[in-house]
């Protein structure tokens, strides 16, 4: 079936959307008697929203409310709406009632006769209408049984407990199990260490009944066999359900990414009653490709077919895709095994982040909202997203955006860290969903992995709570627990994707080797590193690391004090409920405090906390990446953990709920750029030793200037390096030594590193040699005015003494700059770009400026 954005099915077919009118209530509560009522309900939905928008709960989110709110999953849901229909559209000879999404067990009635029972929040339902409805006035009724009493009383009296993700309680004696793992649900909703556990039910996505007769097309996708430069050799394939036999016409109309119509195909076709699939051969010469950001144009066609019967349009259907080739490359080398996804050819350094979903209620994101944070992941230079595999499948336009955007999309399935049943029942409950969302997403262009799950395997060979498990049953329960595993993600899941993902590459589990060893390992799959943070290892200790592909590392860091103030209002206590609700990893105050201690002086107030957590995140992933990008091609891809939150929370997240950016999501539009300077000081601190890093597919002959600057502005050095620039390499310097500059003081020095051609920059890196809290700061006398300059306006800065680590902000306005945590030069004024929606007047009044120097205690520390 077919229900997204980039295909469109029209002629006989008549859609229409159920989506309003709807109640809802709940079955039984003698503790909220109040719920029993029938009140509005929003749809696509979820209760949670539901019961807020009718006033019976308060705003999730805010405090520690999500505590008091877990009597909503152990509660029993129904939802009711009454709706017409023609006489008309009875006289059609299909009808159908189409369910893109329920959460998760429901059993449906329509006109009080039962119809449908559901078990899986990732599929979609249909089911035949005609023999129910009735001309005038029909009722649709859905039930939504509490997930975690469905399924509980299973658990309970299985002969062992599987392992789960470690965040869902387990206490048998209370009758309390980690079920989430049991079902095909969002294992997100039970509770992360960056999320809170909210265990939804709901219509979450769109329900519409569909009428036809004579044809309809199911789905419309283009194949593609072989692409190259010179051409594309592709088939167009229609799957479409037909009342009629006979002979028939198949137009097939394709437009080029410019617009023009390419000459038109007409083919006989013979229809049969009942299924019918057709193949249609498309050869393209010099295709104009789909290419990932930074590497070329996100070119798309358009491919629109006719099925014509008699001179009469049974059918329609138009498909929007890409053309491209994908491979993921592992072959032996000189470190292992390769691990490089290329794309037309080409080998992509892989850069970007983590994605986890957007809301802890997801119906409530809207496309604006997925077009802001992932056109903010291509505007600092990211070519790939990792669609974790604790969240959802998202909605068509999320792929149509990234297809847009040119982000790759690295997928996996629904499986976070906790190992899966084995009865038959669940199995094929599962190939289902994957063959329906493979199928659905095998046109985007974007797709470039699907990866059977999150840290599943990992988990079974390392994690504690799983060595344990494995210690407590039997040999052959164990065995047949390992065994499931690889049915799972070796044989079902990877056949989906063979069959049905349009030529995209599939990984059992990340971090992984193909089964080829325990996975995780420098030489030989990707890798998740949490040494640093999790472990408390520094953050410099990255540079002891060389994967082949790191899919995850991170470090915490406090969102926007805007957020902060959403969830906590003036509360700045870190031990208060309302803080501690929203930090979800264990201690992870102290953690950050930590790190903090170890980097910089204490802070002044609690803004400055906030804004030297957000440095301190930064700096940290910066060096990592990096470290990282100077290994090309030993290394090929780097992901952070993560890119967003799904409420306002401390956690890893680049972009914070409300869309804001970090002082990490500025760094990312400099360390992830096409071309870097990457450092690395010498354990004796008498060497700086540089790489030039290029993602550009052409070289460059260009000079580094490498100036030793004391923080007065008084230059020390100031040196010029012809370089070659290789095209797709990271490529040594000649080393700058520190031994014989007369001043040379690493607590008062700062390097500035710029690559140039011709006059114009390339790459720009500031170095320090001490760390914050050591550093010889002055106060910075800032100068700053804001100016209207065409739609937008600019904020000029200037200073005599090195400023180091400017941030801007503008108080409750909101107001985005184009570069933010920057240093200022002495004497060296910068100019930022702000765009907002305010007046000058407003932004002028607002404006904050505050530097590493006026955020931290500067007496009394040493």
């Amino acid at each position: 079936m077919q229900h997204t954005e980039a295909v469109g099915i029209t002629g006989q077919l008549q859609q229409r959307q159920l989506t309003s009118g709807w109640r809802f209530r709940a079955v039984q509560s003698s503790d909220h008697p109040e719920t029993t009522a029938w009140h509005s309900a929003t749809v696509p939905g979820a209760v949670h929203t539901d019961l807020e928008h009718a006033g019976l709960i308060p705003d999730p989110f805010f405090g520690d409310n999500e505590k008091r709110l877990q009597w909503i999953e152990r509660t029993d849901w129904e939802y009711t709406c009454d709706f017409e229909v023609s006489t008309a559209s009875l006289h059609q000879q299909h009808a159908e009632l189409v369910f893109e999404g329920l959460d998760t067990f429901a059993d449906i009635q329509l006109n009080g006769k039962p119809v449908l029972h559901t078990d899986n929040m990732f599929r979609s339902w249909t089911f035949d209408a005609k023999p129910y409805l009735v001309a005038g006035h029909n009722t649709l009724t859905i039930l939504f049984h509490s997930p975690m009493n469905t399924v509980t009383p299973l658990v309970a009296k299985a002969p062992y407990v599987l392992p789960g993700t470690g965040y869902e309680p387990f206490n048998p004696a209370k009758g309390i199990y980690p079920v989430g793992h049991y079902m095909r649900k969002a294992p997100y909703q039970f509770g992360w260490d960056w999320g809170p556990r909210f265990v939804t039910s709901g219509i979450w996505r769109p329900v519409h009944l569909d009428t036809w007769s004579g044809a309809r097309i199911r789905s419309l996708h283009l194949q593609q066999e072989s692409v190259t430069s010179a051409r594309a050799i592709t088939n167009v394939s229609v799957a479409l359900d037909s009342d009629v036999a006979g002979p028939a016409t198949l137009e097939v109309h394709l437009t080029d990414p410019a617009g023009h119509a390419l000459p038109m195909r007409q083919v006989p076709v013979e229809l049969d009653r009942g299924a019918n699939h057709l193949l249609v051969p498309v050869r393209l010469d010099h295709p104009q490709l789909w290419w990932p950001n930074g590497y070329g144009p996100q070119n798309r066609y358009t491919v629109a077919v006719n099925l014509v019967r008699g001179g009469q349009h049974l059918a329609t259907a138009t498909l929007r895709t890409g053309l491209r080739s994908v491979e993921l490359r592992r072959v032996p080398d000189q470190w292992g095994t390769s691990f490089t996804f290329v794309i037309n050819g080409v080998p992509i350094y892989a850069k970007g982040a983590d994605v986890v979903p957007f809301d802890s209620f997801p119906p409530r994101t809207t496309t604006a909202q997925k077009r802001e944070i992932l056109t903010s992941a291509r505007d600092v230079h990211m070519n790939m997203l990792r669609i974790w595999g604790g969240g959802f499948y998202e909605t068509d336009d999320f792929y149509d955006l990234c297809d847009e955007l040119g982000l790759m999309v690295w997928h996996d399935f629904m499986f976070g860290g906790a190992m899966v049943p084995g009865d038959k029942a669940y199995q094929e409950n599962v190939q289902a969903e994957a063959v329906e969302q493979v199928e659905r997403l095998s046109d985007h262009p974007s797709m470039t992995i699907w990866c059977g799950n999150n840290e599943v395997e990992t988990a079974w060979h390392n994690w504690g709570d799983q060595q344990k498990f494995q210690k407590d049953v039997t040999p052959a329960q164990r065995e047949r627990v390992w065994q499931d595993y690889v049915v799972m993600f070796r044989d079902i899941l990877k056949s989906a994707v063979a069959e049905h993902g349009n030529g995209v590459p599939y990984w059992p589990s990340s971090p992984g080797s193909n089964f080829d060893d325990a996975g995780g390992t420098d030489s030989n799959g990707d890798v998740h590193s949490w040494s640093v943070w999790s472990a408390g290892a520094p953050y410099t200790d990255y540079a002891k690391l060389a994967p082949r592909f790191l899919s995850e590392f991170g470090f915490q860091a406090m969102p926007d004090l805007r957020t902060v103030r959403s969830f906590a209002g003036k509360d700045e206590d870190l031990s208060s409920p309302a803080l501690l609700n929203h930090e979800r990893f264990i201690h992870g105050f102290d953690r950050m405090q930590q790190y903090l201690k170890a980097e910089f002086r204490p802070a002044r107030d609690f803004p400055s906390f906030v804004y030297l957590s957000q440095l301190m995140q930064a700096e940290a992933i910066q060096f990592g990446v990096e470290h990282m990008r100077s290994l090309r091609p030993q290394n090929m891809g780097t992901l952070y953990w993560q890119l967003d939150d799904c409420w306002p929370v401390a956690s890893w997240a680049s972009i914070d709920y409300y869309g804001r950016w970090k002082a990490l999501q500025y760094y990312a539009k400099r360390f992830y750029a096409p071309i870097i300077v990457a450092p690395e000081l010498d354990s004796a601190g008498h060497e700086l030793r540089l790489r030039i890093v290029s993602d550009e597919p052409t070289p460059r002959a260009a000079v580094l200037r490498v100036r030793l600057m004391r923080f007065d502005g008084t230059v020390l050095s100031d040196q010029h390096q012809p370089v070659s620039v290789a095209a797709l390499a990271s490529t040594p310097v000649a080393p700058i030594s520190l031994t014989n500059v007369p001043g040379f003081d690493p607590a008062a020095t700062v390097a500035v590193l710029t690559l140039e051609q011709e006059g114009r920059s390339l790459a720009t890196r500031n170095v320090y040699f001490t760390r914050s809290a050591d550093l010889a700061l002055q106060q910075p006398q800032i100068k700053a005015q804001v100016h209207a300059e065409g739609s937008g306006f600019v904020v000029d800065l200037s200073t005599p003494v090195l400023a180091r680590a400017v941030a801007l902000s503008f108080g409750d306005l909101d107001a985005k700059p184009d570069d933010n945590y920057f240093d200022v030069l002495p004497h060296e004024p910068r100019r930022i770009h702000v765009a907002s929606k305010a007046s000058l007047a407003e932004l002028q009044k607002a404006l904050a400026v505050r530097s590493l120097f006026d955020s931290t205690v500067q007496t009394g520390h040493k």
